[in-house]
């Protein structure tokens, strides 16, 4: 059976996709259009017809980065208005705790690595992506909130920023390989005892 030929699409985030790859096993610093190119099975060449130059497809595999992973989180079943009797946070946690488990761990690796790059604007856009979490974790404990499951008494924002610290070094665990270390059944804990602190039942439940 021939074998499809692929779109400029598709192979430009074949081009996203190693990057990935290799920036997650180097660093940006050390990721050579030879070794994306060779990673994505093209021609070096080929990499500067869909992008203009490595910053230009690393800033583009950021873009993707976030909008993937929160495009996943957002399509968690909790948002459906049925399950309105549910918490957000919560349920995104769990979620979170599934994926950091699997091959996901090379996209935090990436988006880590990028904040601590030495190239200021790969840097600022590293911290961006952060910043969306940030948001979408304030988002969450808002919602929470009116649901009746977040702790009136605390700050979103500043619980947001906590929650975003906690999920940061989970996936720091991870990318070093640590993981196991602590457990995964302690991380588990953690987040459980957050959620303990900051989260309340509903009056009605």
């Amino acid at each position: 059976m021939a074998r499809k030929r692929m779109t400029g699409q598709d192979r430009r985030q074949s081009i996203i996709n190693a990057n990935i790859k290799v920036v997650a096993r180097l660093n940006y610093e050390r990721a050579t259009t030879a070794l994306i190119a060779k990673e994505a099975g093209v021609n070096q060449a080929l990499i500067y017809t869909h992008f203009k130059s490595k910053k230009a497809l690393h800033l583009a595999t950021l873009d993707y980065l976030i909008r993937y992973r929160l495009g996943i989180y957002r399509s968690n079943p909790v948002f459906e208005e049925k399950n309105r009797n549910q918490s957000i946070v919560k349920a995104v946690n769990a979620q979170y705790l599934e994926r950091i488990l699997h091959p996901d761990v090379e996209m935090f690796s990436c988006l880590l690595k990028s904040v601590f790059s030495i190239d200021k604007d790969i840097q600022k856009k590293g911290m961006e992506c952060l910043t969306a979490i940030y948001e979408f974790n304030k988002q969450n404990i808002m919602e929470d909130a009116r649901r009746g499951f977040f702790n009136s008494r605390f700050d979103p924002g500043n619980i947001a920023w906590a929650l975003l610290g906690s999920v940061m070094l989970i996936s720091t665990l991870a990318v070093t390989g640590r993981l196991s270390d602590y457990g995964i059944e302690n991380i588990k804990k953690s987040l459980q005892s957050f959620e303990a602190v900051y989260m309340a039942e509903p009056k009605n439940s």
